[in-house]
């Protein structure tokens, strides 16, 4: 990063890193193959994601682009000058995090750092006052270091994160619980035995959704507890509800209540490790010419390893929430022309739907085996994919959609009425968070 050209940084930094940790994965799995174990490649894949992010957002920065050709999630953490060693091993090596998360951009560590987060994150405005902007937020034309002194906040006006960090680490210590003690009931190794096999189908399906829920705890488990860490120091405060209370979810990694009494394959999947999808965006989402879920996928697939299982899922996932999005369009607005009760049984068979999807893909990404997973897949005749193609092929003609031109002008509508954009291209919204219309915008 200090001695490429800022044409170079960000591809060389991504190329350089995910090839030293593709070295680890691929060691740990000739070594280790098959096994659950906790070892490097966990805290280097969160350090991946913050060397490649700090490299992006200093090319953003530095590069003379103009603020138009950068999105405004992109303008959020732009960087105009180069951390100092200090600064760049502060964030790297932070120890809140560095374990198994939450992941942060750097420009949240620097505010979290000069003690700006709390005075910038309490503002009603959309924008900071330039004496909080940490000479990140500036156009690219005629550029001058800040002089003006950043004002931290004061202690009595900081909320307190004691409560919300107690909560999260007795929910990490509950699911710590069921890692321990229930999880073992339900070894992921019996998909693969041939008791499994013999039983009936109800009871495979069953110990299907069993196992991986349960498994789900041993991301909750750390994730939360990373989450608590980070609260407690302070980091993670992004300004307040309606009502007043603080809110703690800047740099938080999953949504548990989302995750598992979701409506929706979208909706779930983006509740679970935000802090990654938070990067992907950032780093391919919106910077893909062309197939930006491809590559997406593809980043993400490299970054996690190269068990087959991993792809499996993720090829699975993508499959999967696109049938969802072909029952979204035909049948949603059905539903709901024929009132709230109809609307409440729907969303029941999609909350259940959901769930029993997230079941049949994610096996394989704690089985890790290939033939393993297939195997599985073939006892169970392939009926959610065949369901997911049909779906995909035939719902459309049995039930179509609206029309297209109606579909766009409802859109704008709604975005029109919620989201606009202030001069420095931020998303102000009437009555949503920034994050929902930036979800929002994407999507």
């Amino acid at each position: 990063m200090l001695l490429l050209p800022i044409t170079l940084i960000h591809h060389v930094t991504l190329a350089a890193s995910i090839t030293f940790l593709s070295a680890m994965h691929i060691q740990r799995q000739i070594y280790e193959d098959g096994a659950f174990v906790i070892d490097i490649t966990g805290p280097m894949m969160i350090i991946v994601q913050k060397v490649t992010a700090l490299a992006y957002s200093l090319h953003d920065g530095l590069s003379g682009l103009k603020d138009e050709k950068l999105t405004p999630f992109q303008r959020q953490f732009v960087l105009r000058k180069k951390p100092t060693a200090i600064e760049y091993f502060g964030y790297v090596l932070n120890f809140h995090s560095l374990l198994a998360g939450p992941f942060f951009m750097f420009a949240d560590y620097q505010d979290f750092v000069e003690g700006t987060n709390y005075r910038k994150r309490a503002l009603e405005t959309s924008t900071a006052i330039n004496s909080l902007d940490s000479n990140r937020n500036k156009s690219p034309t005629g550029i001058k270091v800040m002089d003006t002194p950043k004002t931290a906040s004061k202690p009595e006006d900081e909320p307190n994160p004691i409560s919300v960090s107690l909560y999260k680490a007795g929910f990490s210590a509950i699911c710590a619980v069921v890692t321990v003690c229930i999880l073992p009931k339900f070894p992921v190794s019996y998909l693969t035995d041939p008791g499994y096999f013999k039983s009936s189908y109800m009871y495979k399906i069953f110990y299907i959704i069993a196992v991986t829920s349960l498994t789900r705890h041993v991301y909750y488990t750390a994730w939360l507890l990373g989450d608590s860490i980070c609260n407690m120091s302070g980091m993670g405060f992004n300004g307040y509800n309606k009502d007043g209370s603080a809110k703690w979810d800047l740099v938080s990694n999953v949504n548990i209540v989302i995750m598992e009494t979701g409506l929706s394959l979208r909706e779930t999947i983006e509740a679970w490790n935000s802090g990654t999808m938070k990067w992907l965006r950032f780093m391919v989402y919106e910077r893909a010419t062309v197939q930006k879920t491809l590559f997406t996928y593809m980043l993400s697939s490299v970054w996690h390893g190269f068990y087959p299982g991993y792809y499996i899922t993720f090829v699975s996932g993508a499959f999967f929430t696109i049938a969802a999005r072909y029952v979204r369009r035909c049948v949603r607005h059905r539903v709901m022309a024929r009132g709230p009760r109809a609307k409440l049984v729907y969303d029941f068979i999609t909350c259940i739907s959901t769930r029993l999807c997230l079941a049949y893909f994610t096996f394989p990404f704690i089985l890790l085996r290939f033939w393993g997973s297939i195997a599985v897949y073939r006892d169970l005749y392939f009926i959610p994919a065949i369901m997911g193609i049909f779906v995909i092929v035939l719902l459309p003609k049995i039930l179509p959609p609206l029309r297209s031109s109606a579909t766009t002008k409802s859109a704008e509508q709604i975005k029109g009425s919620l989201v606009k954009l202030d001069d420095s291209g931020r998303s102000v919204t009437n009555g949503l968070d920034s994050a929902t219309a930036q979800h929002f915008k994407v999507q």
